[in-house]
């Protein structure tokens, strides 16, 4: 079995089934005052467990602003969303107010009121309507253009092919 000394020393015991220890160590309740190398060891793990305890708090606390900020950014967002569907839905009623308004501005019946009382034209009755006679027997013939002899010998050609095939 091995024990420690008030100085960091480890001291090796060995016991026998027959006999008592041959030596025992003493017993130290409380390190020495002395040993400064000891109680250093002992503060700094202390200070580095506040440290990350603070650290660990600090970032839990990061994560749960980053968490409440990203879900408000999300309600925002949500709510821009809401507004332009509602302006999308206005704007889509005033385009249909505004084609029923058109078709009833371009009737026949509104065209002519327009034109009777702005206008001031009246219809039309059956004195003042006239015909007109067009002569079908006239007809313009284009000649045709003055092609050179290649021309000629390949219209030539081609047409006695088409004689020959049939």
């Amino acid at each position: 079995m091995a024990y420690y000394d008030g100085q960091g020393n480890r001291t090796q015991v060995q016991y026998n089934s027959s006999s008592a220890p041959a030596e025992i160590p003493p017993v130290i309740s409380q390190p020495p005052k002395g040993n400064a190398q000891f109680e250093m060891e002992r503060n700094s793990g202390k200070k580095v467990s506040i440290f990350k305890v603070i650290g660990l708090v600090f970032l839990g606390f990061t994560l749960l602003g980053a968490v409440i900020l990203s879900n408000v950014q999300q309600l925002q967002i949500s709510n821009q969303i809401t507004e332009k569907k509602q302006e999308y839905m206005n704007l889509q009623s005033e385009n249909v107010r505004m084609q029923s308004e058109l078709a009833g501005k371009t009737s026949n019946k509104n065209i002519q009121e327009y034109a009777e009382n702005v206008l001031g034209m009246r219809t039309i009755d059956g004195s003042q309507i006239e015909y007109v006679e067009i002569q079908t027997n006239d007809v313009v013939e284009i000649p045709d253009e003055e092609q050179n002899v290649f021309v000629k010998m390949k219209t030539w050609f081609n047409n006695l092919v088409e004689y020959l095939r049939g």
